[in-house]
């Protein structure tokens, strides 16, 4: 459906300008035939404006929907937040891919990719950070509370690199605006005694942490295997690597859930695999004036990669997270015992 809409634009504005050209210019037209030529020649260049923002417009929908290593999901009340674009400096590093040869609208597409990826890893700072007052307010050990922060220390590092390769590739100096929604968040207390806050811990676990970040792994791992420029599969491959340990912190981090939350925890959980399907990967557009080839060498998959990588990892994280709600040896053998007074 894109690249029939892409089509009909394309004949609109070419009409447009022909009979703008032909009407306006022409001395011997007369004055009312040259005034309706001016008004195609308006027409044109404001289908022609309209056109391109759309066109961006769709590949930033395009890409925000992808499984482009995203890490942990900043949530505030309950809806995703990422930062704001900005213009400046303060989160690149010096990293800097091969542009030559590329087209400005398959820079412009490249560029708006590690933008979306960027804006994610950043946000992936402070969601790490509430994980990390969350498990302090429920008493998790020192080791929980160090990994969240080795964590988010990952995502700083992915976000620079994901902030310089938008850079590079679109020619404009972005950087990370505000989270505006982070000051509106206020200071409420924890509920952190009752039920529902430990089945919240498990569910967020299992959805955000071994889910999400595991599906990030996979696909970063892939789009480095695919990739061939040395700088972007450098980064995909230290992403991936990243990511995989991030979710082994969201098992950890469940395995927590599970021992001191009991019967509310293992709700939560149950709750959360009943939601993994609808995890699976929407159905996207394809991106005009692109194809799969090119974006699988610039290390972003195809709709059927994303969809069977992210099958899998449902499967995995199911039959893991089943395992987990099984009695385990020390339960039975507890259940089996007669107990004398």
């Amino acid at each position: 459906m894109t690249l029939e809409l892409v089509a009909i634009l394309v004949c609109a504005v070419t009409v447009s300008f022909g009979l703008g050209i032909v009407f306006a210019f022409p001395r011997t037209n007369s004055q009312q035939t040259r005034r309706l030529g001016a008004g195609l020649l308006i027409t044109s260049g404001v289908l022609s404006a309209g056109g391109a923002a759309w066109l961006i417009w769709s590949v930033v929908d395009f890409l925000s929907n992808t499984n482009f290593s995203k890490g942990r999901v900043l949530r505030l009340r309950g809806r995703a937040r990422v930062a704001r674009r900005a213009l400046g400096s303060g989160w690149a590093d010096d990293a800097v891919p091969e542009v030559s040869g590329l087209t400005t609208w398959q820079r412009t597409v490249l560029g708006e990719a590690w933008m979306t990826s960027a804006r994610m890893e950043h946000a992936s700072v402070p969601a790490f950070a509430k994980l990390s007052l969350r498990l302090s307010a429920m008493g998790a050990p020192s080791a929980l509370l160090e990994d969240c922060h080795l964590a988010a220390l990952d995502e700083v590092r992915h976000a620079r690199r994901c902030f310089a390769l938008a850079r590079a590739y679109s020619g404009v100096d972005w950087t990370a605006g505000p989270i505006p929604e982070l000051g509106q968040e206020g200071v409420k207390p924890m509920a952190t005694g009752s039920e529902d806050a430990w089945a919240r811990l498990a569910r967020g676990s299992l959805l955000d942490g071994c889910l999400a970040e595991g599906v990030a792994s996979l696909v970063a791992a892939e789009g480095a295997r695919r990739a061939a420029d040395p700088v972007v599969r450098e980064t995909l491959s230290v992403i991936a690597e990243d990511e995989g340990r991030h979710a082994e912190l969201g098992w950890d981090v469940l395995d927590f859930a599970l021992e001191r939350g009991g019967g509310s925890a293992k709700a939560g959980l149950r709750r959360a695999l009943a939601e993994l399907d609808a995890r699976s990967t929407p159905s996207l557009p394809p991106i005009p004036g692109v194809d799969e080839d090119f974006l699988a060498r610039h290390g972003l998959l195809s709709q059927a990669e994303l969809g069977h990588w992210t099958r899998e990892c449902i499967q995995r994280t199911r039959a893991r997270a089943l395992a987990l709600l099984e009695p385990r040896p020390a339960q039975i053998a507890c259940q089996g015992m007669t107990v004398f007074r």
